[in-house]
């Protein structure tokens, strides 16, 4: 289940079937939207006059990817406290980072990230 919104042109093309005289229930059943959903956007263009979806915030990435990984290439024995220092997040931050862009952390004496594919850390090893 997609939870994008629906896009720009459906919503016009909804709004002007309803303004062309037609019930809510209709559009529902043309276009295959719950008619709840076509009632907000109906509702939203009579208070507001535009049916265009709510701008969502949610958490921006704090970081950019590609600076996170020639940082970590060029630093292969950082700490993640080291790398969190360096772009001003957490610890436990600069460690979900690396595991998000696919770095794994092999254990020597000496810490080392490497890059590695997602289907290369669940192999065994012969």
């Amino acid at each position: 289940m997609s939870t994008s919104p629906y896009s720009i042109d459906l919503r016009e093309k909804v709004i002007n079937f309803i303004k062309a005289g037609n019930s809510q229930k209709e559009a529902s059943r043309v276009f295959g939207i719950n008619k709840m959903t076509i009632n907000r956007w109906h509702l939203r263009y009579k208070s507001e006059g535009h049916f265009h979806p709510k701008i969502r915030l949610g958490a921006k990435p704090t970081i950019e990817k590609e600076s996170f990984i020639q940082y970590v290439t060029n630093h292969p024995d950082a700490r993640s406290e080291d790398i969190a220092r360096e772009f001003g997040i957490s610890a436990s931050g600069a460690r979900y980072w690396l595991r998000r862009v696919g770095f794994s952390y092999k254990k020597k004496p000496s810490p080392m990230w490497k890059q590695v594919k997602k289907n290369e850390i669940h192999t065994k090893k012969r």
